[in-house]
């Protein structure tokens, strides 16, 4: 979503940028137009002995020119809409850029040994790509954060331009900068790579229906408690014959 927003303000702003250009450049137009009919004008109003037929011409011109106006104009004005949509679409990416680079600077710009670049190259490349500002330097910090770039950052090694002549080297202040990069990287990596999956064995080894304590397995299976029969007590005389005298009533 983020890549999708940068990638329209970036189109957006292009489109600025070309919009504004052709305006400049209708209003120049439009100046020389207006220069040229009113030299038209003063040389038909400084000529008044010629002769009717070169007059009839004259005016014959004079009147040519304002239909030329018109003409210019409404094709002036429609014109910015037309060429923004494809030189917007046809925009590289910063890594496809840099990789135009390649191959455009092979003395500059290396995939295997790399050598610094000259301070201030963002503006030599400003000047011979086609790109705006922003993209240039979105790939050239693609290239300059490389880990093979930033181990050439070494103090007193020599820079180059785009066409890799000589263009200074690089100072205490840049091949410090640099090693504390270099420095960080390491740990950055460590800090982001994620920690592998700790592996259980015994947690394997044991079967999901293990749950039961081990001191359920050491108690003695328990044995069930016999009741205790009441003891009848023997009836006494009398309990017998009131016995029999209920049977004998109930029949």
């Amino acid at each position: 979503m983020a890549a999708s927003v940068l990638h329209l303000l970036e189109t957006l702003e292009t489109r600025l940028e070309q919009n504004k250009a052709e305006l400049i450049a209708l209003r120049e137009e439009n100046q020389q137009l207006k220069q040229q009919l009113a030299a038209l004008s003063t040389r038909a109003s400084g000529e008044p002995t010629a002769s009717p037929a070169e007059h009839g011409t004259d005016v014959a011109a004079g009147e040519e020119v304002p239909n030329e106006v018109p003409e210019h104009v409404p094709a002036a004005v429609s014109e910015p809409a037309t060429p923004d949509v494809p030189e917007a679409v046809t925009q590289p990416s910063p890594q496809a850029l840099l990789k135009q680079w390649y191959q455009r600077y092979p003395h500059a710009f290396f995939k295997g040994h790399t050598k610094p670049l000259k301070v201030g190259i963002h503006q030599d490349l400003a000047e011979r790509e086609p790109w705006p500002s922003k993209l240039i330097r979105r790939a050239l910090a693609n290239y300059v954060n490389l880990p093979r770039y930033i181990k050439s950052m070494r103090e007193g090694a020599e820079r180059v331009d785009l066409d890799g002549q000589p263009a200074g080297k690089v100072d205490k202040e840049a091949a410090k900068h640099a090693n504390e990069r270099r420095q960080e990287a390491p740990t950055k990596n460590r800090a982001e790579r994620p920690a592998p999956p700790t592996k259980s064995r015994k947690n394997k080894a044991q079967p999901a229906a293990s749950n039961s304590s081990p001191n359920d397995e050491k108690l003695p299976a328990r044995t069930p408690v016999p009741e205790k029969s009441e003891q009848k007590k023997p009836l006494t005389m009398e309990e017998k014959l009131k016995g029999l005298q209920q049977k004998f009533e109930g029949r």
